[in-house]
């Protein structure tokens, strides 16, 4: 069974009580599938691993809960925890640039997965693909995906802007998203 980092878990926590109010996590968490509480009960710690199965459900509760008429819900979701990471943890270190960003993807896959793989394909300085196989997919963790790129890449000088192009729930055999940076673009 796939695992997430905690640190993700705490990041959507965190989006849920910061946008919503804290209240309505504990909403959240009353609504999910009973077996599906045990990573919500006690501390979560951020290097820990919780269960994708058990992070899809909250994001897709929260959406349900929350924000059942917002079609940019996930996005929004990860593009806040990519901004997150970015500004305290040694991730946004690795990303100062597109180059460097796109040759670290794989790491930085592996820092928040313990399954599946990234492979990326530079496409110019400012633009690449990257393709992620062996691992479920669910539109939530695709759409939080390209959200948590956006933020995670992006800084006020040079934006990123994340499209998928294609998704495993498709059919195709992976699920691959489109990078590219420029000042033309609005920051997320």
């Amino acid at each position: 069974m796939p695992n997430v980092r905690g640190v993700a878990v705490l990041n959507a926590i965190r989006f849920v009580t910061e946008i919503y109010g804290a209240p309505r996590h504990d909403q959240v968490v009353a609504a999910l599938p009973a077996p599906r509480h045990g990573t919500f009960v006690g501390a979560i710690r951020e290097a820990s691993w919780k269960p994708l199965e058990d992070f899809v459900a909250y994001m897709e509760t929260a959406k349900s809960q929350l924000g059942p008429h917002e079609p940019d819900f996930y996005r929004r979701l990860g593009r806040f925890a990519g901004h997150l990471e970015r500004a305290r943890s040694n991730v946004g270190l690795m990303v100062v640039d597109p180059g460097t960003a796109l040759r670290m993807g794989p790491l930085v896959w592996r820092s928040f997965h313990d399954s599946g793989r990234l492979e990326v394909e530079v496409l110019g300085p400012h633009e690449g693909i990257a393709r992620v196989f062996d691992y479920p997919a669910s539109r939530a963790m695709c759409e939080r995906r390209c959200g948590a790129w956006e933020g995670l890449l992006s800084s006020e000088e040079l934006p990123a802007s994340v499209e998928e192009t294609a998704c495993m729930l498709d059919g195709h055999g992976c699920c691959e998203t489109h990078v590219i940076w420029g000042t033309g673009l609005s920051a997320p």
